[in-house]
């Protein structure tokens, strides 16, 4: 629909651009005081086919519909609930919905054929949006059809309304007569989540059914509960948040008091057990007022799945009780993260700490897959978050792009599958205080000289506090990853390194190295990262430096790592995997060594290096895995998005395992990005997006959560 004509309908309705909408098209209702809820299952709605449980009427012509949706369970963090309008119950048919989910915001979404793939304001049709990002917060939903139009709203109370879109003929066009309805998918197959919707109008549904093939099967039950929201009585609406502070006895459990249904004062607590096992229920608070709340709890088993879930008891006495989320507690080690699972190393078990990140950072979102815009998110000033809601390539054009902003937490983690990667140029941290998880970084020979000599992933000369964890780094044509010169306090975590180009210039240069630590830099932690297929420098640790290489494994060198003679390093629990190597596997320098192993065995580990009878530098409380666990585990949980790894990782890994692989990676111009059988060229990763709804407590555990959901394949994002 042109602006103008938009413009005009609007005032049809009785609107301005925001504002309330006369009920013109209503087709009866269902009582405001009854509760509808709805069970469904289903893959998803979107694509060129739909799964999901549907409960809905025949509408001939036009209709104004709008619901309060009060609750749903978060099975998925796009498990969605919400009104849709549908020319069949066919389940490629046409539609037009409007979608609240657990992990985004509200926004909507449309097939415009029978059997077209599903477009939405966040994905395909974003210049329908009206909209910031074509979604926006809400409770409640309308939709409108006027002849061949539907408009989409969303608002907060029920009385003032947002244009999200509107889909004009020619996109969208159906028959006089459609289904109109609720509809509810758990995005998770085989498992069903619960909607709870109320004030519903404009409509009376007369029947439900699963649409497309759902593994299990969905219901519809309707009450007299009093429906969030409404005047007059209703129910309070509590929300189950997140966990945090997870350790192998306790936990802090966050949750939301929403409404209080108009009570005076309301009691809010938690309920929590082992997953499948008996709940128990934590103290409770009385609040008089809607916001925030959370209890800790002990005593619990170490090692262990646990369930939990909000409660609210109001002074009237109408209950509610909020979705179940899950956290697992970590194991008696100490190690591991605030979850329990994922990765034996966490952020700060290094020397460099991510203490100065807390709730008062900004949030820079990366909303397509650009270099400018992606610097625009790491350039600048003022502590802050930087989230995507793009996967990607980004190309940086063959020249290096430099983090400048102190206190700079880039958190890949938040992009949709199949996340980020960088190509063609130096991803470099050239500030002090910086996080960077979660991505991938290919430098490749690029179609100009401008990136010869460049790293994948490095920091700075003189930096301070950086940690690189979860990161890829391949094809350097230098270096992968490095640590600047006379730099303190680096982590390299959980990083996958491998394949530095041997022949980058297709002049006979020999290089394929891995990872140089800079001269003077102090403080360097390298703990539970892979090198594969790389030369040398396994790593190389210059001059001055002081660091510890711990639980690492290094596979396919031919030197392995080097220290000069004034160096000094703890090496613990490495595994040298070495297949042409010409000396021995650690060589030079001054070192405590403990429980480092080559395979096989009977190659030697170390020639010329002065053994110190003490760990010359260890951070404090961190304990090593036994050489005998590092291959298992770093396999699982090295390198970007271990849980949803993209070829060229698993290919590396899987070489790993099978003690296979080309020895180097030759890489001249005129036939690597187009005709390298092995790498397959640059990578050109599709533009997925999502909207993420970030909260503006609990930062640190909410980016936590979304890395543990692409660490391990058993867990889900906030």
């Amino acid at each position: 629909m042109a602006n103008h004509d938009r413009r005009t309908f609007i005032r049809a309705l009785g609107l301005g651009a925001t504002g309330a909408v006369a009920s013109t098209y209503a087709t009866g209702s269902v009582a405001a005081a009854t509760t509808i809820t709805i069970e469904g299952a289903g893959y998803d709605i979107w694509n060129a086919r739909d799964e999901f449980h549907y409960y809905y009427t025949e509408v001939d012509g036009d209709f104004d519909v709008t619901v309060r949706i009060d609750s749903l369970e978060n099975t998925d963090d796009w498990a969605r609930a919400g009104l849709m309008v549908r020319q069949t119950l066919n389940d490629d048919a046409e539609h037009a919905m409007i979608r609240k989910t657990p992990g985004n915001e509200t926004s909507f979404q449309w097939r415009s054929d029978d059997g077209n793939d599903a477009e939405s304001t966040t994905s395909g049709g974003t210049g329908e949006a009206e909209t910031s990002g074509g979604t926006m917060q809400a409770t409640w939903q309308r939709l409108v059809r006027s002849g061949d139009t539907i408009e989409a709203y969303g608002s907060t109370d029920g009385s003032n309304w947002t244009l999200i879109a509107d889909i004009s003929p020619g996109e969208i066009d159906f028959a006089g007569s459609a289904y109109v309805g609720l509809a509810v998918c758990s995005h998770n197959e085989g498992t069903l989540t619960t909607a709870e919707f109320s004030n519903l109008s404009g409509l009376s549904p007369s029947d439900n059914q699963d649409i497309g093939t759902v593994e299990v099967g969905g219901s519809v039950s309707t009450g007299s509960g009093d429906g969030g929201g409404g005047s007059g009585d209703t129910d309070p609406v509590v929300s189950t948040g997140s966990a945090s502070s997870v350790d192998s006895s306790s936990a802090t459990l966050s949750g939301g008091l929403d409404d209080l249904g108009g009570a005076s004062s309301a009691d809010v607590g938690f309920e929590y057990r082992e997953t499948g096992g008996n709940w128990s229920a934590t103290a409770t608070q009385s609040r008089s007022s809607t916001g925030s709340f959370s209890e800790d709890v002990s005593g619990l088993a170490s090692g262990t799945d646990y369930e939990f879930r909000a409660t609210v008891a109001a002074s009237d006495g109408d209950s509610d009780t909020g979705s179940t989320n899950s956290f697992t507690t970590s194991d008696d080690s100490g190690n591991g993260g605030t979850s329990g699972d994922g990765a034996y190393f966490d952020l700060s078990d290094g020397f460099a700490s991510p203490s100065w990140f807390d709730d008062s950072v900004s949030v820079h979102r990366v909303q397509n897959a650009t270099r400018s815009e992606l610097a625009n998110a790491v350039q600048g000033s003022g502590p802050r978050l930087v989230v995507f809601e793009t996967s990607g390539t980004i190309d940086l054009d063959g020249d290096e792009l430099e983090v400048t902003a102190d206190q700079c937490w880039i958190a890949g983690q938040t992009a949709p599958s199949p996340g980020i990667t960088l190509t063609q140029g130096l991803f470099q941290v050239n500030a002090d205080d910086v996080v960077v998880q979660h991505l991938r970084s290919r430098v490749g020979p690029g179609d100009s000289g401008n990136i010869q000599g460049n790293d994948s992933f490095n920091s700075a000369d003189g930096t301070q506090n950086v940690i690189f964890d979860h990161c890829t780094a391949s094809w350097g044509v230098d270096e992968c990853m490095s640590v600047g010169y006379d730099s303190t306090d680096t982590t390299l975590s959980n990083c996958l390194v491998y394949e530095g180009l041997y022949d980058p210039y297709g002049n006979g240069e020999d290089h394929n190295y891995a990872t140089l630590i800079g001269d003077g830099a102090d403080n360097v932690a390298l703990l539970g990262n892979v090198w594969a297929k790389t030369r040398g420098r396994v790593p190389r640790l210059k001059s001055g430096t002081r660091s510890v290489v711990a639980n690492n494994v290094m596979y396919f060198f031919n030197e392995a790592t080097n220290m000069d003679g004034d160096t000094e390093a703890s090496i613990v629990g490495n595994l040298y995997i070495p297949q042409d190597l010409e000396d021995t596997a650690i060589e030079g320098g001054n070192a405590y060594l403990e429980d480092n192993v080559t395979d096989p065995s009977s190659t030697p580990l170390t020639g010329g290096t002065s053994e110190l009878s003490s760990r010359p530098l260890w951070p404090s409380g961190l304990s090593a895995m036994s050489s005998g666990d590092v291959e298992s585990h770093n396999m699982n949980y090295a390198g970007a998005r271990p849980a949803d790894r993209t070829s060229n990782d698993s290919r590396i890994v899987s070489e790993i395992q099978d003690r296979a692989g080309d020895a180097y990676t030759d890489s001249p111009y005129d036939y690597w990005v187009a005709d390298h059988e092995e790498v397959g060229g640059y990578p050109q990763l599709p533009e997925n997006t999502h909207s993420l709804n970030v909260p503006s407590s609990g930062l640190r555990d909410w980016i936590d959560q979304w890395a543990l959901a692409v660490e391990d394949p058993n867990a889900s994002p906030p």
